[in-house]
């Protein structure tokens, strides 16, 4: 028995676009999905593992559509149908989104749908891997071309090995809110040694804006922590209450029972107490000024308000 799961109407905030204004200040994208299943274990047995998590495809969409700079949406559709399938429970998908751009004098939406199923991806990748072979057959070669064991392998003949995944080099994070307290969100930019750069963000309907700088900071030692490297990060944030709390103050805190000097209860304790063990002496703290011109902490302020504005 094949059936559906439906995903409507998940939203996230996005660089993809052709235009420049696209690009820079991004937009918000509004996703449904379909998801081909086969429910026929679920419906007797009412166990999770008989289907498909759909928080965990939500959280994919989100993802993407955050942190990918693609010029076409037909290529972000493509990506999230190709993420969506990897879990083998789902045999076809399609994908609507819809976004909002911004062209003069139009006001209306601009939407692309595809629907993609596990057989296309596995003929692709077998079309890809027979051209390899084709390409790569000793038949087809040059005749002047010999190689023997004996010969240097050109760079072009040798084997293909992983390479060390990237370092991260330098994290900025920010924190938003309205009317503090009220909604607000948070941002990250997190650059690697190979240029490349990653971001994320989120936000919440009630908060105030240092748990918001606060649970930035925590998001992105949480993904440093998912890498494992030895090597100094710089991590920059315009919160002196995050860097002096957790350079300065937290080991007083820790040392009267997360209590101030007056003897109070710590505000947010418990954000600190998540942020202090992902904590480490490879990490590097630093000030950096807000609404100064940084480009990072500019980003990290339009990825945070961008979420402000989702849960206003």
């Amino acid at each position: 028995m094949t059936s559906k799961i439906y995903l409507k109407g998940v939203k996230a905030y996005g660089y993809v676009g052709y235009l420049p204004e696209e690009n820079v200040l991004g937009q918000w994208f509004e996703v449904d999905a379909t998801l081909w299943v086969d429910f026929e274990k679920a419906t007797n047995n009412d166990d999770i593992e008989d289907t498909v998590n759909y928080i965990s495809c939500i959280r994919k969409i989100e993802n993407l559509t955050q942190t990918h700079k693609f010029k076409l949406i037909e290529r972000l559709a493509g990506a999230i149908a190709d993420s969506l399938l990897e879990d083998t429970k789902i045999t076809q998908v399609e994908v609507k989104i819809i976004k909002h751009p911004p062209i003069p004098n139009f006001l209306g939406s601009v939407a692309v749908e595809i629907v993609r199923s596990r057989d296309q991806i596995s003929s692709t990748n077998t079309a890809a891997t027979q051209l390899k072979a084709t390409t790569e057959s000793p038949s087809k070669a040059s005749p002047k071309t010999k190689v023997t064991s004996d010969s240097p392998i050109s760079n072009s003949q040798s084997p293909i090995t992983d390479s060390a995944p990237s370092k991260i080099i330098s994290i900025h994070t920010d924190g938003a809110c309205s009317k503090n307290p009220g909604p607000g969100g948070w941002g990250v930019v997190i650059h690697f040694d190979d240029g490349s750069t990653k971001e994320i963000g989120g936000g919440i309907r009630e908060t105030t804006n240092n748990q918001m700088e606060l649970q930035g900071a925590i998001a992105a030692l949480e993904f440093l922590a998912t890498h494992k490297q030895s090597t100094p990060v710089d991590l920059y944030t315009d919160s002196k209450y995050v860097l002096d709390g957790i350079t300065k103050w937290i080991k007083g805190w820790k040392k009267n029972g997360w209590k101030t000097k007056d003897n109070k209860p710590v505000k947010n304790q418990e954000l600190w107490q998540q942020l202090d063990p992902l904590n480490s002496s490879n990490i590097r703290w630093h000030w950096v000024e807000g609404h100064s011109g940084d480009p990072d902490n500019e980003r990290c302020d339009a990825i945070a308000r961008s979420y402000t504005a989702k849960y206003a």
